[in-house]
């Protein structure tokens, strides 16, 4: 008897290695690089007008309440404004680091999931045998090696700042602590993007939304500086707790604020793991 040549289904092939975030971080890689060129451009602009900065008396005008409010230290006393170590402070690592680079954080983490619903590749993705856990863990993880990325460029920024100004005296122990209390904010936000990213299915809105949440948070920094009467609201928003100038410039800081923006990321992230889990995707 003949025989009959069946055909066998080959089975899928797991994936391996991390091709989900290595594909986010490539859809990222615009704003990523709009990050760089601004770190990069801060810190040579200061670098360049540093010695005419410091010749100037600007302690009154930057040591004023208004002033203060807006770059987000009201909190630190900083007598000496001359020093490159208080200048690179001021110009980067105030509030406009976080409402800047924390944007992008929190953008690429707030359209990371619906864009894959958009493009329909979050469909292909799970059609093979990969949980939704893991697809949602390569993503938040996207946003968190882009968040180390653009803390590396703007340390490698100051640095190169160094070799063309004299007498610049940054610590780099306290230079690295300070991005790392940076780097807690960006933890914070990529949480509360990905959160987001599970209510909203389109990308624009999903990152639009957690940009929104970054500037109302500096809104809310700059009137609890402006006014006493709104001073209680600078604990409940996450530019507080993150004493990044107070770090490089008085090389000290209370040790346990960075670790609020941590646990408020992690927790707003393992709840968008839950919603994603239970969500019912939409078809494209």
């Amino acid at each position: 008897m003949a025989s009959i040549a069946k055909n066998v289904v080959t089975p899928q092939k797991r994936m391996r290695g991390l091709p989900i975030m290595s594909a986010a971080l490539m859809n990222a890689k615009a704003p990523l690089a709009g990050g760089a060129f601004y770190a990069m451009f801060i810190a040579f602009v200061v670098g360049l007008l540093y010695p005419t900065l410091s010749s100037l008396n600007l302690s009154s005008y930057l040591a004023s309440r208004g002033v203060q409010s807006l770059l987000g230290t009201g909190n630190v006393k900083i007598h000496d404004f001359s020093s490159f170590s208080a200048l690179i402070a001021l110009e980067l690592y105030g509030s406009f680091y976080g409402l800047l680079f924390g944007s992008l954080v929190a953008y690429i983490a707030g359209a990371a999931l619906p864009l894959t619903i958009e493009n329909g590749t979050l469909d292909l993705a799970l059609s093979r045998p990969m949980s939704r856990t893991r697809y949602y863990f390569e993503l938040w993880a996207s946003t968190i090696v882009g968040g180390i990325l653009l803390s590396t460029l703007t340390i490698g920024a100051i640095w190169l700042c160094t070799l063309f100004v004299k007498n610049t005296n940054i610590d780099w122990q306290w230079l690295t602590i300070t991005q790392l209390i940076e780097f807690a904010f960006f933890f914070f936000v990529a949480g509360i993007g990905m959160l987001l990213s599970t209510f909203l299915n389109a990308s624009r809105a999903a990152g639009g939304a957690a940009v929104g949440i970054v500037f109302l948070a500096y809104v809310m920094n700059t009137l609890g500086g402006l006014s006493d009467k709104f001073k209680w609201l600078l604990k409940i928003e996450p530019f507080y707790y993150t004493p990044g100038v107070q770090a490089l410039v008085l090389h000290d800081f209370t040790r346990w604020y960075p670790w609020v923006l941590v646990g408020a990321g992690l927790v707003c992230g393992f709840v968008g793991l839950i919603i994603f889990n239970k969500k019912d995707l939409p078809t494209v």
